[in-house]
């Protein structure tokens, strides 16, 4: 099996460039863009005829926290529409044997559900508005999955996290994910000496996963996961954001009177548990994976994403 990975310096990509290791490809933007259908299907053509590439797995995609997704909600769209169709388009023309599409847990409805999320609920009402136009472009590239996998006969599928975390994240504090964000307003409050802020109450609730450990389940369901059914990768645990900030504050020695909850900042919905098709992983500590992506944010803070 030879597998290309989309998307290999983003958070997600770079872990499975970990987990695999040599004598695979890793696609970076600088390689090939993406929106381009006509370079998109050149690239992946050559990797094929020439590299043997059989498999790939489909990283790439724009992403960014609840703010960005807020305020960019049609580019959002775009930009995933476009990126996710060249690919699937290009890899069902090349024959691509197994093909892997990463989706998230935005997916689902924010109405008309029932906790813990399955795959059966997702077409029971639109995603939040918050994240509108990333959560409809990451349900279509699933259906197109699915499609693709019925009319090749191939072992097509997607893939479904919950909120992914780790080094070589996104650390922008304007658009970047929780946990990322949370580290870097927290390594610049201790750096100048100021209270530690945190958006929202500290009262939602998540689900989260190192993204190593997503790495390894996603190279185990190459030979383990045979259906069309998307298959739900979840640390069914759920976290607080205030137990999160916690552990930050902790790992960066701030006191409880440093800490500052600003709720005129976005929070997101509550809560949104989803059930695992994984049962027997065991998932990194969420205050050990956090500390070892702090160790990792301190040490490189000068090359990471900010």
């Amino acid at each position: 099996m030879k597998v290309l990975v989309t998307g290999s310096n983003g958070l997600l990509g770079r872990a499975l460039k970990k987990v695999l290791g040599d004598g695979h490809i890793y696609h970076t933007r600088e390689d090939v863009d993406l929106t381009n259908y006509e370079e998109t299907f050149n690239y992946l053509q050559d990797k094929v005829l020439n590299e043997g590439v059989d498999t790939v797995i489909h990283t790439a995609a724009r992403v960014g926290g609840v703010s960005a997704n807020m305020n960019n909600n049609q580019s959002f769209f775009d930009d995933n529409y476009i990126i996710n169709s060249n690919v699937i388009k290009a890899c069902s023309i090349l024959q691509i044997d197994n093909f892997v599409n990463i989706l998230s847990t935005c997916i689902f409805p924010h109405e008309n559900i029932v906790y813990p999320l399955t795959s059966e609920q997702i077409d029971n009402g639109a995603p939040h508005p918050s994240n509108y136009g990333y959560s409809y472009a990451k349900r279509l590239s699933g259906y197109e999955t699915q499609i693709f996998r019925n009319v090749l006969n191939k072992n097509w599928y997607s893939v479904v996290p919950t909120n992914l975390y780790g080094p070589h994240d996104n650390f922008n504090l304007e658009d970047s994910h929780l946990i990322p964000g949370m580290i870097h307003r927290a390594y610049l409050a201790k750096q100048n000496n100021e209270k530690f802020v945190i958006w929202g109450d500290g009262s939602p609730l998540r689900q989260f996963v190192y993204s190593e450990d997503m790495a390894k389940l996603i190279v185990w369901s190459l030979t383990n996961w045979d259906s069309e059914k998307h298959c739900m990768m979840i640390d069914e645990t759920e976290v607080s954001v205030m137990e999160v900030a916690n552990i930050i504050s902790k790992k960066f020695g701030f006191s409880n009177e440093d800490l500052i909850f600003d709720d005129t900042k976005p929070k997101g919905q509550f809560r949104k548990p989803a059930a695992s098709d994984i049962k027997d992983f065991n998932f990194k500590p969420i205050e050990d994976g956090i500390n070892e992506t702090i160790d990792w944010f301190i040490t490189n803070y000068e090359t990471a994403r900010k």
